[in-house]
């Protein structure tokens, strides 16, 4: 079972709760803890509002979208993952910190072997738990360019 960070103590230098959640986020992101990652950023999505709202819901939809690949949910997957890059169309491609250029990029490489599956691989009712092509060397990962929060 892999190790779950804790959040950063509370005179770190990243004591806001805001910093807090979206630093735990991204390091459960970076582990592979998809759906522990897009519960530590759902909150930030709740309280944010214009850009920053649609940016938190960008990444919580990349890492829901790497989640339904866990799941073996090709329909999920697609649904998800168009939804997040439609919530990052317009942000600049360095937005708080994250180079959401990359991580579309790095993300479309991971996810292309499924999103090239054919149309029948994501009709509706299809059982969870297919077995779907992905490189988990390919998985994309979040490395802030700079701390929006310092």
């Amino acid at each position: 079972m892999p190790v779950r960070p804790t959040l950063p103590p509370s005179d770190s230098p990243h004591a806001s709760l805001e910093a807090q959640r979206f630093h735990h986020g991204l390091d459960l992101f970076n582990l592979g803890q998809f759906f522990e990652a897009h519960e530590a950023w759902e909150d930030l999505w709740h309280e944010a509002s214009g850009e920053r709202k649609r940016f938190y819901q960008g990444l919580i939809q990349v890492a829901v979208s790497l989640e339904h690949v866990r799941r073996g949910n090709a329909r999920g997957v697609r649904s998800v993952y168009l939804s997040a890059r439609e919530k990052f169309r317009g942000l600049p491609d360095v937005y708080r910190g994250v180079d959401v250029a990359r991580l579309l990029r790095e993300a479309d490489e991971a996810l292309q072997p499924i999103l090239s599956l054919p149309l029948a691989s994501f009709a509706p009712g299809l059982a969870h738990g297919q077995d779907l092509p992905f490189d988990e060397a390919l998985r994309p990962r979040i490395e802030l360019v700079a701390d929006p929060f310092c």
